[in-house]
């Protein structure tokens, strides 16, 4: 079954909206969303607020999203979360390292949300162990968020 992209979007957007920057409630609210556990009312209510801060408007029976939300989402965007490729059964052979200073916070927050929902552990405060190769899109992002300078990926190789 092919999921229709507006709706993947629409729920992507109020996943974000909702998730206050919680990989653990990003995934819930995504989870509630495709699995239809929201009513219309509480989207009714979502839309009705995402048109009061300006980021969409309705115009006769259809929702369209606003130049400042384009903007807003963009932004937004980057700090999303990214769906893990990865099962419980992939092996953990890949070490991440990073230094993100304190003044980018949000974004080693962010790091470390998605790396969790990658099947990520801690080893130490910064050097965490989990499944590899990581995906493509998430060095990107990591470009994009302009972070990718600090942080060190490592491959591990059993030994004969």
């Amino acid at each position: 079954m092919n999921a229709n992209p507006l709706d993947t979007i629409v729920n992507n957007i109020l996943a974000i909206l909702m998730s206050n920057h919680s990989s653990k409630r990003y995934r819930s609210v995504l989870n509630s969303l495709e699995a239809g556990q929201f009513s219309k009312d509480s989207i009714r209510v979502s839309l009705n607020r995402l048109q009061s801060k300006g980021y969409v408007q309705k115009s006769n029976s259809e929702w369209k999203i606003t130049d400042i939300g384009r903007k807003y989402f963009k932004h937004k965007y980057r700090l999303t979360y990214l769906p893990s490729p990865f099962t419980n059964t992939h092996s953990k052979n890949t070490i991440i390292s990073f230094d993100i200073p304190e003044r980018d916070r949000v974004m080693r927050n962010w790091l470390r949300n998605q790396i969790k929902i990658y099947g990520f552990k801690k080893l130490q405060q910064s050097l965490w162990i989990g499944p590899g190769p990581l995906p493509k899109n998430f060095l990107l992002r990591l470009k994009e968020l302009h972070i990718r300078d600090n942080i060190k990926i490592f491959k591990v190789l059993k030994s004969k």
